[in-house]
């Protein structure tokens, strides 16, 4: 049961999205005004894992599996909502356009493309939510050879899709381009992110299910640091038993490419079951500069470090400039937070956390929320972005939920804190009978030694 379990998770797992839905985008275009945001949600996809390959190694105590994960839209739990909503964001492929032209320096030939994307694409665009996130829409694509025109001879050939047109400038681009289809989760349904190496508890349940490896690896390569670069922890479902409130809970979570930790808050009930409930210090995602453990996270250097609650992820987005952080901003940067209309940051709707059965390790109920933006600001001498406002601009944020429903907890009870009560009622009888026997013992004792004096007198 166990090893099923470990499999295909018991329980049903939710991924919620929740959009922000653009509603000035002129006035932010043209006229820099704050961007007014409206949270449209959650689009709620049931989200089945399945781990599969798996290869044992009983000397090292560990096991290497690779995880498929797959996404299935639930209308039931979208009420009033369609896959074929149209929502207004901002443009993430204009955005990373104009960040890769402009780190490669101003000239005429970037100038002369970029004019021409303009044509083909709008810094605010509209599309369904399906496209949005894992259908994904096609780019046009475009012919910039003005060769004929003097002075720009060396447009010659420059005709394609964006992906092409950037690799003949010389630039990077990001591999997903390649496609030239465009959503935030495109290609990544029924897929898998690498394989991992856990420990198996064979070999002793101080590390049970910690991963050793991913990927192949034992650390990162996305920070240049030590302490940015480790794998830490399990993947939160459970952890060694026993839990206790001083417990720090280590998890690494490939989305955001590091090694996250959370501390005990308080203690609580499940449908009948005492758990404790876990969440994110302050301090794991401390603006850098008041926390210093987080420096190794600024990229490219300390002069480029965001705010409390942000991690860049560039590094390991093939150098899209994407920004991760807290829902809403929830206990981020407040200077951020005030650049923009319509977040309302609330701990009972933003805040990560995990409720775990102390015995066990298990968790009880889990809900972990990553919010996407991406840094808009005036790239270079683009017309689009002549009068923007600079600001880290949300996308969406979801939530990846698992919850022990009242009739599995109740199961749970009776095949683990039941046993408990059992051996500590057992245990409590037997010391009680134990120490009556004692008592018992000690008085006849004492008769039979009052009775020999009588016998000697």
């Amino acid at each position: 049961m166990t090893l099923e379990a470990f499999l295909s998770p018991p329980v049903p797992i939710y991924m919620q999205f929740f959009i922000f839905n653009v509603t000035n985008p002129d006035a932010i275009r043209y006229h820099g005004a704050k961007p007014v945001l409206q949270e449209v949600g959650p689009y709620t996809y049931e989200e089945k894992r399945l781990k599969y390959d798996l290869e044992w190694d009983d000397a090292e105590g560990t096991v290497t599996y690779l995880q498929n994960k797959s996404y299935i839209f639930v209308p039931e739990m979208s009420p009033g909502l369609s896959l074929e909503d149209e929502i207004t964001t901002i443009n993430a492929v204009m955005v990373v356009a104009a960040d890769a032209l402009a780190r490669g320096g101003p000239n005429v030939v970037a100038s002369v493309i970029w004019s021409e994307i303009e044509r083909g694409f709008d810094l605010f665009e509209s599309h369904t939510v399906d496209e949005l996130l894992f259908a994904g829409f096609e780019f046009p694509e475009f012919d910039f050879d003005f060769s004929s025109v003097p002075g720009l001879e060396a447009t010659e050939g420059l005709n394609g899709t964006i992906y092409e047109l950037l690799e003949m400038l010389g630039l990077d681009p990001p591999g997903w381009l390649a496609e030239n289809t465009f959503g935030l989760l495109y290609g990544r349904n029924n897929t898998n992110d690498g394989t991992y190496k856990v420990k198996t508890g064979a070999l002793g349940i101080d590390e049970y299910l910690y991963i050793q490896e991913w990927k192949g690896h034992a650390e990162l390569t996305y920070w240049n640091d030590t302490y940015c670069d480790m794998i830490n922890g399990t993947d939160g479902s459970q952890y060694p038993p026993p839990i206790k409130r001083d417990t720090v809970l280590r998890l690494y979570t490939s989305e955001m490419c590091r090694s996250l930790y959370l501390t005990y808050e308080k203690d609580r009930d499940h449908f009948g079951i005492h758990v404790y409930r876990f969440i994110p210090p302050r301090d794991m995602l401390e603006d850098p500069l008041v926390n210093h453990d987080n420096l190794c996270y600024c990229k490219p250097d300390e002069d480029h470090c965001l705010g409390a609650g942000m991690l860049n992820m560039a590094p390991c987005a093939m150098g899209v400039p994407i920004v991760m952080s807290t829902p809403h901003f929830y206990q981020g940067d407040e200077v951020e937070l005030a650049k923009l209309v319509g977040l309302e940051p609330r701990k009972e709707e933003h805040e990560t956390f995990l409720d775990v059965e102390p015995r066990t390790g298990v968790t009880m109920n889990a809900a972990k929320k990553i919010q996407i933006n991406i840094p808009l600001k005036p790239y270079g001498q683009f017309p689009s972005f002549k009068n923007v406002p600079e600001v880290i601009f949300p996308i969406l944020w979801a939530n990846e939920s698992a919850l022990v429903d009242e009739a599995t907890a109740q199961e749970v009870k009776k095949g683990v804190t039941l046993p408990f009560v059992v051996v500590d009622a057992v245990c409590g009888t037997l010391i009680v009978v134990g120490a009556l026997l004692i008592i018992v013992g000690a008085f006849k004792f004492y008769r039979f030694k009052n009775a020999r004096k009588q016998q000697k007198s």
